[in-house]
């Protein structure tokens, strides 16, 4: 079918319509139309770069190396990868698992439909008593799952075919990149382009790389492969030094706690010589209280009482 198009609008019409509905303008052919539409976007682009030309003239050299250093980010950032950046992590599901996940599927699939089936043999016999329209769904059903269960077998059958193959590739390219990259290059590399790091950046950086090096070498486009590939690599060589960092941590961990046991103790022992010399100085002021409460006691023994009055009067009537 034959279409016309509205050159300002840019909109598609059937060939019996002569005049665009939103400006009014005449419609074109085809052909006229892309051809005027790169003759315009040339000029908008022309006039985009002289714009852009005048606007860096009337900048200073430092805005000039501002711009430009953007715009070769924008650039780098627009091919989708740039050294030294942190991908996305994606998941990469290999030959061996998805063979164990289709065999899991179709044998899901062959008991849904050997039930489906029962059933639809117990309906149509009468042993089951629906009507029509559940007899035929049962049978339907059943035919489908069978199918997909047959399907998913034969892809399970494929994948499993490829287990061996992936297994020898992933082998190769781990050996090649152990035999070609030492931990000590990596981190040169890294430090170079980045400075001093911390560890959990550093360790990112250094996954980023190894990543960066096979899609440059190998052009290997599922990124989750190269993503479980730069894993497996990180892992064989900067294990060691992890574990170093880890129990170097550990030891950290124990020695400050043993200070903050030492301490502890310290405290403990000063507060008990401090209560023993306390006791030691309490006992000499007890005794003496004793001293001084037994010379009382003793001095009021030998004082006579003294007789009431009533008794002292009654002696002199006398």
């Amino acid at each position: 079918k034959t279409m016309k198009y509205c050159p300002d609008c840019d909109m598609e019409f059937i060939d019996s319509v002569h005049t665009c509905t939103d400006c009014g303008k005449i419609l074109v052919d085809k052909e006229k139309y892309f051809e005027g539409k790169a003759i315009r976007e040339a000029e908008e682009a022309k006039a985009e770069e002289e714009r852009q030309r005048q606007l860096l003239e009337s900048m200073s050299d430092e805005e000039k190396a501002a711009v430009k250093e953007a715009m070769e980010e924008a650039e780098q950032e627009s091919r989708g990868r740039r050294r030294g950046a942190i991908p996305e992590p994606t998941v990469y599901v290999t030959r061996a698992e998805r063979y164990e996940d289709l065999k899991s599927s179709a044998s899901a699939f062959w008991i849904v439909g050997a039930a489906l089936i029962i059933l639809a043999v117990a309906s149509w016999g009468g042993l089951l008593p629906v009507n029509i329209i559940l007899k035929l769904m049962f049978t339907v059903l059943a035919a489908v799952s069978i199918f997909i269960a047959w399907k998913t077998g034969q892809d399970a059958k494929t994948v499993k075919g490829q287990i061996q193959e992936e297994t020898e590739v992933t082998e190769q390219l781990i050996k090649w990149f152990l035999e070609n990259y030492t931990p000590e290059q990596i981190d040169e590399i890294v430090h170079r382009e980045n400075g001093d790091l911390q560890d959990e950046v550093l360790a990112l950086k250094r996954i980023a790389l190894i990543q960066d090096i096979y899609v440059t070498q190998y052009d290997l486009a599922d990124q989750g492969y190269v993503d479980a590939l730069a894993e497996e690599v990180y892992g064989q060589l900067f294990e060691d030094d992890d574990e170093e960092t880890e129990e170097d941590d550990l030891e950290e961990e124990e020695s400050v706690e043993e200070e903050s046991v030492e301490g502890s103790e310290e405290s403990g022992e000063d507060k008990t010589a401090e209560d023993a010399e306390a006791a030691e100085n309490d006992e000499p002021a007890e005794a003496e209280a004793s001293e001084d409460g037994a010379a009382e006691a003793s001095a009021e023994a030998d004082t006579p009482e003294a007789a009431p009055a009533s008794e002292k009067d009654e002696g002199k009537e006398d």
